[in-house]
């Protein structure tokens, strides 16, 4: 376990009970979906050129939000 998940869990520790279910759940949540995402070869490849572009243009917060709407659209 590193150092950072036992700082975390000696906090949560310190909650109530359910504050402490709370947190459990999330981090059970967390590490259910983390095994769901999966990129492919071709998707990692493109992630690694669009980030090594000089010239990349970023988004803020809100454009992407903005973006994000409009998928379901």
């Amino acid at each position: 376990m590193t150092k950072l998940l036992e700082q975390a869990l000696r906090q949560v520790e310190q909650l109530p009970e359910d504050e402490q279910d709370a947190a459990a759940g999330a981090l059970l949540d967390y590490v259910k979906h983390m095994r769901d995402i999966r990129l492919t070869d071709a998707q990692v490849a493109e992630v690694r050129r669009r980030r090594a572009d000089p010239n990349r243009k970023l988004l803020s917060h809100a454009e992407a939000l903005e973006r994000i709407g409009r998928l379901g659209s």
